[in-house]
This record gives C-alpha cells, sequence and structure tokens, in this order.
C-alpha cells in the first residue's frame, strides 16, 4: 500500500562529521524527515499521515496568499480555488498535493518533477523540478522550471519546511535573521505596506526565543554574503544549531513559530518555520518579487541547511 504522503525517497551522505539522512515524500515534493547523526533538524511527519501545516511541502507558482484566490492577466480577472476558507485566499500554489515523479535518484540525491497544467486560474504550460542533494555541506535543494506556453509566465516559489534542532528544546532557540524589512500584512495575511525591522520587535539580530511568542510574517531586503547568499539562524546563544541560507533569487524569507505542531508523537509543539520565498505574498497581485519567465528560459534558484556545531 502506498503511504498517504506517497513513495518515499531515502537519501543519506556519510561527511567527516557525521551522517545526514532526509526522507522526500512524493506528495507536494514535501521534506519529510532530515535528521544528522541523531540530531532531527526539521519536525517530521509520519507517512501515512497528510503533512501537517503544509510542512516541508514545495509552494509554486505562487507562494503564501493569493488574494481571494484572484488575479487579473491582459484585463481578465482569473479565479483560483480557495483553500484557506476563514481568509478567503489560495495559499502556497497549486502543487501542495501534486504527486511528484522521481525522474533521476542516487544514494544522496533525488529530482522530482512536477506540470503545472494549464487552468482557468493559471493559464500556463510549466514544467518545474526540485532536487535534494545530501553532501559534505548539508542540504542543497535546488528549484527548476522551465515555461513552456507561448508567452511570458508569472511565477514564484519557495518551501515550507519546519525547522528544530532535537539536541535542544526548539523553545528555547533563537531565530537570528539580518533581514532589513517587514512585509506588512492585514487580517487575512495580505500585505498593505512595508516597514523597517531596525528597534521593533521583529528586529532578529540578535535573537529572538521561539517561545516567546508567535511570529508568522514575511521579510525582504536580506542581508548577503559574499556569495550572495542571505542566512537564517535557527541556535543556542553560542551559535549550535542550524544556518538556513538562500541564494539571492530567494528574496524573501517568511518566518513562522507556531506552538501548535502537531509532532509524530501526537503532541502540539513549538517550531521554526523558515521559508526561503522569492517573491512576498500576493505577488500576483503586487508584483513584489513577481519573475515572469519567458517561453523556454530555464530558472534556477537553491537553497540550503547546514549543522553549525
Amino acid at each position: 500500500m502506498v503511504p498517504a504522503s506517497g513513495e518515499q525517497h531515502v537519501l543519506s551522505f556519510t561527511s567527516s562529521r557525521g551522517v545526514y539522512r532526509a526522507v522526500i515524500a512524493q506528495i507536494g515534493a514535501s521534506l519529510r524527515v532530515l535528521e544528522f547523526n541523531d540530531i532531527e533538524l526539521i519536525e517530521p511527519y509520519d507517512e501515512n499521515q497528510s503533512k501537517p501545516l503544509c510542512a516541508g511541502a514545495i509552494m509554486s507558482p505562487w507562494v503564501n496568499r493569493l488574494d481571494g484566490g484572484r488575479w487579473t492577466y491582459r484585463g481578465e480577472s482569473l479565479q483560483n480555488d480557495i483553500n484557506i476558507v476563514d481568509q478567503h485566499n489560495a495559499n502556497h500554489g497549486l502543487l501542495l498535493d501534486y504527486p511528484y515523479v522521481a525522474t533521476a535518484k542516487t544514494d544522496s540525491s533525488v529530482t522530482l518533477t512536477a506540470a503545472i497544467e494549464r487552468s482557468g486560474g493559471y493559464p500556463f504550460f510549466l514544467n518545474t523540478s526540485v532536487t535534494y542533494s545530501l553532501d559534505e555541506d548539508g542540504l542543497t535543494v535546488t528549484h527548476r522550471a522551465t515555461n513552456r506556453s507561448d508567452e511570458a509566465a508569472p511565477y514564484a516559489t519557495g518551501a515550507h519546511p519546519y525547522f528544530k534542532f532535537s539536541a535542544l528544546p526548539t523553545g528555547e532557540l533563537k531565530v537570528f535573521s539580518n533581514a532589513a524589512t517587514q512585509i506588512v500584512t492585514d487580517s487575512r495575511q495580505i500585505p498593505v505596506s512595508t516597514r523597517a525591522t531596525a528597534g521593533t520587535e521583529l528586529d532578529f539580530r540578535n535573537g529572538i526565543p521561539v517561545a516567546q511568542s508567535c511570529i508568522d510574517e514575511d521579510f525582504t531586503d536580506l542581508a548577503r554574503d559574499s556569495h550572495g547568499n542571505a542566512h537564517t539562524y535557527l541556535t543556542d546563544d553560542n551559535g549550535w544549531g542550524l544556518d538556513v541560507w538562500q541564494d539571492s533569487t530567494f528574496a524573501h524569507v517568511v518566518i513562522f513559530t507556531p506552538s501548535h505542531f502537531p509532532s509524530a508523537d501526537g503532541r502540539a509543539v513549538h517550531a521554526a518555520a523558515i521559508q526561503p520565498s522569492t517573491a512576498a505574498p500576493n505577488a500576483f497581485n503586487s508584483g513584489d518579487g513577481l519573475i515572469w519567465l519567458e517561453p523556454g528560459v530555464p530558472f534556477e534558484a537553491r537553497w540550503g541547511v547546514r549543522v553549525n556545531r
């Protein structure tokens, strides 16, 4: 019997510091398990369970909320299905529950592909893929897409992992980020303005304890290293924990710290979603970070996670 989360792709890599292990689920190309030695790096979920709170899923061709599921293309209002009823929004794109197909596999990597078919709400045809790869440096996730339509297609992508570092209680860890700008949203989580993070309760330069409050915000204007990568850290005060990095195409990051994540053993626990995203919520309407893929021109972007010890 195929599990509720679809086929499972088990990856492993023995580094100089220890063994990395990951399990990727077919449905939503979800990162279901990530471990380093005996330390869990994400909140896992059972293979016979649907992914809780969109855990580990790939978001495409939009990320986060699409206002009322609607956007306008060439003067026509296009409607997508509503999947957050209380907010009346379409959330996280069209592939959340799509059964991706594995097209390449090694002991330490897997590539999963999915087609976005033309629909009334998105009249374009795209081939997409995501590659999960373990190596000496940890996990690297590569997103690719090619527009097979005859005209440019709007596109955004991202991922939805819930991180932990099980050597320490998640609630005691801190989230560190040098993001300079918060995307301010209304009660339906639709962007209405921006504000600088410096000096506010969302200034994460010195770290914010995960258990301090439930954060659910999108950030941009991310500080970059010499390679163009931005970093969000989930660590203790001494830097023991995780470095979640994202390349320059991932211009946004969503930080979500729920206290009610349903753990694999049935408890409600603190979790820390760090979601690399190429665009802001509702980008199909605002244009904030939206990429227009020209026909046949390949898109590629990367993010990943390292263990700091």
